[in-house]
């Protein structure tokens, strides 16, 4: 497969969608503990140290991704759970 160059200008535009899909705090009211592998936890926190602003943490990108993947997933798995 050939490798496309993709430009900085639109890495940054891709950084910044990303940002604000995944790493945006989020309030976060009548939680409950989830448990990640070592390894997972360490990557995730790595991300939202080097990519995260002021205020990210690890709990409202773990939130954000599962809540993104629900929406993305929401209607399928209605259907999968009436099989």
């Amino acid at each position: 497969t050939i490798q496309k160059r993709i430009s900085a200008k639109m890495r940054k535009k891709t950084l910044e969608a990303y940002k604000q899909a995944y790493l945006v705090p989020t309030k976060l009211n009548n939680r409950k503990a989830v448990y990640l592998s070592r390894e997972t936890q360490e990557r995730a926190d790595f991300i939202v140290r080097r990519l995260g602003d002021r205020g990210s943490n690890l709990s409202s990108f773990v939130e954000n991704i599962v809540r993104q993947h629900l929406e993305d997933y929401g209607e399928d798995i209605e259907k999968w759970r009436r099989l």
